[in-house]
Protein backbone atom coordinates (compact mmCIF):
# COMPACT_ATOMS: atom_id res chain seq x y z
CA UNK A 1 0.00 0.00 0.00
CA UNK A 2 1.57 2.92 -1.21
CA UNK A 3 1.25 6.78 1.53
CA UNK A 4 2.06 9.48 0.50
CA UNK A 5 2.42 12.67 2.86
CA UNK A 6 0.09 15.80 1.38
CA UNK A 7 1.52 18.53 2.56
CA UNK A 8 1.50 22.63 2.24
CA UNK A 9 3.22 22.38 -1.17
CA UNK A 10 0.23 20.20 -2.03
CA UNK A 11 -2.18 22.39 -0.96
CA UNK A 12 -0.84 25.81 -2.29
CA UNK A 13 -2.99 25.20 -5.50
CA UNK A 14 -6.22 25.56 -3.32
CA UNK A 15 -5.45 29.26 -2.33
CA UNK A 16 -3.64 30.43 -5.04
CA UNK A 17 -6.47 30.56 -7.63
CA UNK A 18 -5.75 32.10 -10.74
CA UNK A 19 -8.95 32.84 -13.18
CA UNK A 20 -8.36 30.09 -15.28
CA UNK A 21 -9.37 28.10 -12.08
CA UNK A 22 -12.27 28.98 -12.34
CA UNK A 23 -13.24 26.41 -15.08
CA UNK A 24 -11.69 23.81 -13.16
CA UNK A 25 -13.49 21.11 -12.07
CA UNK A 26 -11.70 21.38 -9.01
CA UNK A 27 -13.40 24.84 -8.20
CA UNK A 28 -16.40 23.39 -8.30
CA UNK A 29 -15.46 20.93 -5.34
CA UNK A 30 -13.61 23.49 -3.02
CA UNK A 31 -16.87 25.75 -3.22
CA UNK A 32 -18.87 22.50 -2.14
CA UNK A 33 -16.65 21.79 0.89
CA UNK A 34 -16.75 25.40 2.01
CA UNK A 35 -19.89 24.83 2.86
CA UNK A 36 -19.52 22.36 5.61
CA UNK A 37 -17.37 22.24 8.97
CA UNK A 38 -18.73 18.42 9.65
CA UNK A 39 -15.63 16.42 9.13
CA UNK A 40 -17.67 13.11 8.06
CA UNK A 41 -19.78 15.12 5.86
CA UNK A 42 -16.69 16.87 4.17
CA UNK A 43 -15.43 13.46 3.59
CA UNK A 44 -18.43 12.09 2.02
CA UNK A 45 -19.06 15.13 -0.21
CA UNK A 46 -15.00 14.74 -1.38
CA UNK A 47 -15.21 11.21 -2.02
CA UNK A 48 -18.54 11.08 -3.93
CA UNK A 49 -17.42 14.02 -6.61
CA UNK A 50 -13.72 11.64 -7.02
CA UNK A 51 -16.16 8.98 -7.59
CA UNK A 52 -17.74 10.61 -10.15
CA UNK A 53 -14.29 11.40 -11.84
CA UNK A 54 -12.83 7.92 -11.68
CA UNK A 55 -14.50 4.90 -10.88
CA UNK A 56 -13.92 3.92 -6.89
CA UNK A 57 -15.63 1.27 -4.93
CA UNK A 58 -14.95 2.75 -1.26
CA UNK A 59 -12.72 4.80 0.47
CA UNK A 60 -11.81 4.78 4.16
CA UNK A 61 -10.74 8.00 6.88
CA UNK A 62 -9.29 8.04 10.21
CA UNK A 63 -8.34 10.42 12.45
CA UNK A 64 -6.78 9.03 15.81
CA UNK A 65 -6.38 11.88 18.03
CA UNK A 66 -10.15 12.99 17.29
CA UNK A 67 -11.92 9.30 17.29
CA UNK A 68 -13.11 10.04 13.79
CA UNK A 69 -13.49 6.64 11.74
CA UNK A 70 -15.53 6.52 8.56
CA UNK A 71 -15.68 4.01 5.53
CA UNK A 72 -18.16 2.95 2.57
CA UNK A 73 -19.36 0.70 0.16
CA UNK A 74 -16.87 -2.00 -0.39
CA UNK A 75 -13.18 -2.10 0.38
CA UNK A 76 -11.26 -3.94 -2.42
CA UNK A 77 -8.01 -5.67 -3.24
CA UNK A 78 -6.34 -2.33 -4.34
CA UNK A 79 -6.12 0.12 -2.45
CA UNK A 80 -4.16 4.15 -2.16
CA UNK A 81 -3.50 5.55 0.65
CA UNK A 82 -2.23 8.81 1.86
CA UNK A 83 -1.51 10.38 5.43
CA UNK A 84 -2.90 13.96 5.05
CA UNK A 85 -0.57 17.17 6.81
CA UNK A 86 -0.65 20.79 6.79
CA UNK A 87 2.10 22.69 8.39
CA UNK A 88 3.09 20.05 10.48
CA UNK A 89 -0.37 19.01 11.46
CA UNK A 90 -1.72 16.21 11.20
CA UNK A 91 -5.14 15.83 9.11
CA UNK A 92 -5.82 12.19 9.01
CA UNK A 93 -5.44 9.26 6.51
CA UNK A 94 -7.36 8.56 3.68
CA UNK A 95 -7.58 5.60 1.82
CA UNK A 96 -9.09 4.24 -1.66
CA UNK A 97 -10.22 1.27 -3.14
CA UNK A 98 -11.02 -0.71 -5.79
CA UNK A 99 -11.32 -4.15 -8.28
CA UNK A 100 -8.31 -3.06 -10.09
CA UNK A 101 -4.72 -1.35 -10.23
CA UNK A 102 -5.28 2.06 -10.13
CA UNK A 103 -3.11 3.78 -12.95
CA UNK A 104 -0.28 6.59 -12.76
CA UNK A 105 -2.77 9.32 -14.35
CA UNK A 106 -5.92 8.01 -12.03
CA UNK A 107 -3.03 8.89 -9.03
CA UNK A 108 -2.31 12.17 -10.13
CA UNK A 109 -5.43 12.91 -10.41
CA UNK A 110 -6.24 11.97 -7.07
CA UNK A 111 -3.71 14.16 -5.13
CA UNK A 112 -4.14 17.11 -7.56
CA UNK A 113 -7.99 16.74 -5.87
CA UNK A 114 -6.42 16.36 -2.37
CA UNK A 115 -4.85 19.55 -2.89
CA UNK A 116 -8.48 21.42 -2.89
CA UNK A 117 -9.29 19.27 0.53
CA UNK A 118 -6.30 20.37 2.77
CA UNK A 119 -7.70 23.82 3.92
CA UNK A 120 -11.37 22.86 4.31
CA UNK A 121 -10.33 19.70 6.13
CA UNK A 122 -7.99 21.34 8.38
CA UNK A 123 -10.86 24.16 9.17
CA UNK A 124 -13.17 21.27 10.33
CA UNK A 125 -11.00 19.42 12.59
CA UNK A 126 -9.99 22.72 14.67
CA UNK A 127 -13.51 23.68 14.74
CA UNK A 128 -14.21 20.35 15.83
CA UNK A 129 -11.45 20.51 18.48
CA UNK A 130 -12.48 24.37 19.61
CA UNK A 131 -16.06 22.58 20.18
CA UNK A 132 -14.99 19.35 21.97
CA UNK A 133 -12.48 21.46 24.06
CA UNK A 134 -15.23 23.81 25.07
CA UNK A 135 -17.77 21.20 25.76
CA UNK A 136 -15.71 19.16 27.77
CA UNK A 137 -14.22 18.78 30.92
CA UNK A 138 -10.62 19.28 31.43
CA UNK A 139 -10.62 17.36 34.78
CA UNK A 140 -12.02 13.93 33.63
CA UNK A 141 -12.26 14.23 29.79
CA UNK A 142 -16.30 13.73 29.96
CA UNK A 143 -18.62 16.36 28.39
CA UNK A 144 -19.63 19.56 30.87
CA UNK A 145 -22.35 20.95 32.26
CA UNK A 146 -22.91 23.29 28.78
CA UNK A 147 -22.70 20.36 26.72
CA UNK A 148 -25.28 18.96 28.43
CA UNK A 149 -27.78 21.96 28.14
CA UNK A 150 -27.41 21.36 24.52
CA UNK A 151 -27.42 17.07 24.36
CA UNK A 152 -30.38 17.14 26.68
CA UNK A 153 -32.97 19.48 24.67
CA UNK A 154 -31.93 17.53 21.59
CA UNK A 155 -32.21 13.62 23.08
CA UNK A 156 -35.70 14.98 24.10
CA UNK A 157 -37.00 16.17 21.03
CA UNK A 158 -35.30 13.18 19.03
CA UNK A 159 -37.55 11.09 21.92
CA UNK A 160 -40.42 12.66 21.00
CA UNK A 161 -40.63 12.74 17.27
CA UNK A 162 -39.18 9.15 17.32
CA UNK A 163 -41.66 7.86 19.95
CA UNK A 164 -38.83 6.59 22.30
CA UNK A 165 -37.98 5.97 25.70
CA UNK A 166 -34.86 8.41 27.07
CA UNK A 167 -34.25 8.35 30.75
CA UNK A 168 -31.16 9.56 32.66
CA UNK A 169 -29.22 8.82 35.75
CA UNK A 170 -27.55 11.20 37.90
CA UNK A 171 -24.91 10.33 40.79
CA UNK A 172 -22.82 11.43 43.43
CA UNK A 173 -20.16 10.29 45.59
CA UNK A 174 -20.46 9.41 48.53
CA UNK A 175 -18.40 11.65 51.61
CA UNK A 176 -16.84 13.51 48.65
CA UNK A 177 -15.96 16.48 50.92
CA UNK A 178 -14.68 14.10 53.75
CA UNK A 179 -11.89 12.70 51.14
CA UNK A 180 -10.91 15.92 50.23
CA UNK A 181 -10.24 17.04 53.87
CA UNK A 182 -8.83 13.95 54.38
CA UNK A 183 -6.33 13.07 51.45
CA UNK A 184 -6.20 16.24 50.18
CA UNK A 185 -7.71 17.92 47.00
CA UNK A 186 -5.56 16.06 44.72
CA UNK A 187 -7.01 13.02 45.91
CA UNK A 188 -10.44 14.44 45.12
CA UNK A 189 -9.25 15.01 41.60
CA UNK A 190 -8.06 11.56 41.25
CA UNK A 191 -11.39 9.97 42.45
CA UNK A 192 -13.56 12.30 39.98
CA UNK A 193 -11.17 10.55 37.32
CA UNK A 194 -11.18 7.16 38.47
CA UNK A 195 -15.43 7.49 38.61
CA UNK A 196 -15.25 8.75 34.97
CA UNK A 197 -13.12 6.36 33.84
CA UNK A 198 -15.85 3.75 35.58
CA UNK A 199 -18.74 5.63 33.76
CA UNK A 200 -16.79 5.73 29.77
CA UNK A 201 -16.12 1.32 30.76
CA UNK A 202 -19.61 0.64 32.05
CA UNK A 203 -22.30 2.57 29.45
CA UNK A 204 -22.76 2.13 25.89
CA UNK A 205 -21.15 4.51 23.01
CA UNK A 206 -24.99 5.59 22.40
CA UNK A 207 -25.02 7.14 26.15
CA UNK A 208 -24.00 10.61 26.91
CA UNK A 209 -21.82 11.02 30.14
CA UNK A 210 -20.67 14.48 31.65
CA UNK A 211 -19.62 15.46 34.65
CA UNK A 212 -22.72 17.80 35.95
CA UNK A 213 -21.04 19.69 38.32
CA UNK A 214 -18.70 19.21 41.62
CA UNK A 215 -18.52 15.08 42.54
CA UNK A 216 -22.45 14.69 40.48
CA UNK A 217 -22.40 13.15 36.95
CA UNK A 218 -25.35 12.95 34.76
CA UNK A 219 -25.68 10.19 32.04
CA UNK A 220 -28.33 10.43 29.24
CA UNK A 221 -29.59 7.12 27.99
CA UNK A 222 -31.61 6.94 24.51
CA UNK A 223 -33.69 4.01 23.96
CA UNK A 224 -33.89 3.12 28.04
CA UNK A 225 -37.03 2.96 30.26
CA UNK A 226 -37.29 3.23 33.57
CA UNK A 227 -36.50 -0.71 34.16
CA UNK A 228 -33.30 -0.18 31.50
CA UNK A 229 -31.81 2.26 33.16
CA UNK A 230 -32.40 1.42 36.86
CA UNK A 231 -29.84 -1.33 35.73
CA UNK A 232 -27.67 0.56 34.24
CA UNK A 233 -27.53 2.87 37.46
CA UNK A 234 -27.42 -0.25 39.47
CA UNK A 235 -24.48 -1.92 37.45
CA UNK A 236 -22.77 1.54 37.93
CA UNK A 237 -23.41 1.75 41.67
CA UNK A 238 -21.59 -2.30 42.06
CA UNK A 239 -18.97 -1.48 39.13
CA UNK A 240 -17.27 1.69 41.18
CA UNK A 241 -18.07 0.14 44.72
CA UNK A 242 -15.31 -2.73 43.58
CA UNK A 243 -13.05 -0.63 42.71
CA UNK A 244 -10.55 1.46 45.04
CA UNK A 245 -8.95 4.16 43.65
CA UNK A 246 -5.25 4.48 43.57
CA UNK A 247 -3.79 7.80 44.82
CA UNK A 248 -0.37 6.58 44.99
CA UNK A 249 1.68 3.56 45.75
CA UNK A 250 0.48 3.19 49.02
CA UNK A 251 -3.25 4.74 49.12
CA UNK A 252 -6.46 3.56 47.79
CA UNK A 253 -9.35 4.79 48.25
CA UNK A 254 -12.48 3.35 48.45
CA UNK A 255 -15.45 4.72 46.75
CA UNK A 256 -19.35 4.52 46.79
CA UNK A 257 -22.08 6.47 44.72
CA UNK A 258 -25.92 7.18 45.04
CA UNK A 259 -27.83 7.42 42.02
CA UNK A 260 -31.50 9.10 41.17
CA UNK A 261 -32.95 7.35 37.98
CA UNK A 262 -35.99 9.26 35.89
CA UNK A 263 -37.48 8.50 32.33
CA UNK A 264 -39.11 10.67 29.95
CA UNK A 265 -42.85 11.49 30.46
CA UNK A 266 -45.46 13.46 28.21
CA UNK A 267 -44.92 16.61 30.91
CA UNK A 268 -41.33 16.69 30.98
CA UNK A 269 -38.94 19.13 30.21
CA UNK A 270 -35.48 19.19 30.05
CA UNK A 271 -35.49 21.06 33.81
CA UNK A 272 -38.15 19.36 35.27
CA UNK A 273 -36.02 15.32 33.46
CA UNK A 274 -33.46 17.10 35.67
CA UNK A 275 -35.41 17.75 38.93
CA UNK A 276 -36.82 14.16 39.17
CA UNK A 277 -33.59 12.23 39.08
CA UNK A 278 -32.07 15.00 41.00
CA UNK A 279 -35.48 14.19 43.73
CA UNK A 280 -34.52 10.51 43.88
CA UNK A 281 -31.03 11.41 44.03
CA UNK A 282 -31.50 13.07 47.66
CA UNK A 283 -33.73 9.91 48.68
CA UNK A 284 -30.99 7.55 47.68
CA UNK A 285 -28.14 9.96 50.11
CA UNK A 286 -30.70 10.53 52.92
CA UNK A 287 -31.53 6.72 52.84
CA UNK A 288 -28.49 5.74 53.57
CA UNK A 289 -26.43 6.11 50.43
CA UNK A 290 -24.76 3.80 48.10
CA UNK A 291 -27.88 2.84 46.32
CA UNK A 292 -30.53 3.64 43.58
CA UNK A 293 -33.59 5.29 43.70
CA UNK A 294 -35.66 5.97 41.09
CA UNK A 295 -38.41 8.73 40.25
CA UNK A 296 -41.78 7.53 38.45
CA UNK A 297 -44.45 9.79 37.60
CA UNK A 298 -47.80 8.32 37.01
CA UNK A 299 -49.36 9.60 33.93
CA UNK A 300 -52.34 12.00 35.21
CA UNK A 301 -49.78 13.22 37.73
CA UNK A 302 -48.96 17.04 36.88
CA UNK A 303 -45.54 18.26 36.14
CA UNK A 304 -44.87 19.35 39.26
CA UNK A 305 -46.08 15.73 41.06
CA UNK A 306 -43.54 12.98 41.60
CA UNK A 307 -43.57 9.37 43.51
CA UNK A 308 -40.38 8.47 44.70
CA UNK A 309 -40.14 4.71 44.64
CA UNK A 310 -37.27 2.28 45.70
Amino acid sequence: MAIYDIKQKNAASAQNLSMDAARLPGLQLLLRLQQTLNVEELIKVFTDFLGNEMELDGFTYQHEEEAIECQSNHLNRHVIAYTLSLEGENLGKIAFYRARPFEESELHRIEDMLGWLIYPLNNALRYRKVYRLAHSDPLTGLRNRSAMEVDIRREISLARRQKRFLSLIMIDIDHFKHINDTYGHACGDQVLRCVAECLKETFRDSDLCFRYGGEEFLILLPDADMEDARNSAERLRANIEAIHCKIDDSTHVKITVSAGVSSLTDTDDASRLIERADAALYEAKAGGRNQVKSSLMPLNASSHEANLIQ
